[in-house]
């Protein structure tokens, strides 16, 4: 096996050191996402969970409504697609939408959650783009 070293000027990866998984105002980045069946969550020790999320997922985990599981607000405008499975979005006010493999949404900083309410695992993909908070302007 040959070993392979990135070219000299390579930026390093900064996923490693990332203070967020949330891109700043202009940055982008993407993330893939799995969600259980909501059946699992039954059993899930909410504390315990909590604190897995604020180590597993910085500038995010915070973001979460306490009083609303599930829901969540980003500064991103967030362009995302359904790989596998189905998913409900549930947004503030309205109904719920029910997305399947390929479906498209564009998610503009509102709150919103995700809901698996199959016996599947569904898999999503997004790709975000950081922006100013509209008290910027």
């Amino acid at each position: 096996m040959q070993d392979v070293t990135a070219p000299s000027g390579t930026p390093t990866d900064l996923s490693v050191t990332a203070q967020s998984l949330l891109p700043g105002p202009a940055g982008s980045g993407m993330t893939m996402v799995r969600f259980p069946p909501s059946s699992v969550f039954a059993s899930v020790d909410v504390t315990a969970a909590d604190a897995e999320q604020r180590q597993a997922l910085p500038g995010l985990a915070h973001r979460f409504d306490p009083q609303r599981p599930g829901f969540h607000t980003t500064p991103t405008v967030d362009y995302v697609i359904v790989l596998d499975g189905e998913l409900w979005l549930e947004l503030d006010h309205g109904p719920q939408t029910l997305l399947r493999r390929g479906d498209v949404v564009i998610q503009n900083g509102t709150p919103h959650a995700w809901h698996n309410r199959t016996s599947q695992p569904a898999i999503l993909a997004a790709v975000s783009v950081g922006t100013h908070p509209v008290s910027d302007y």
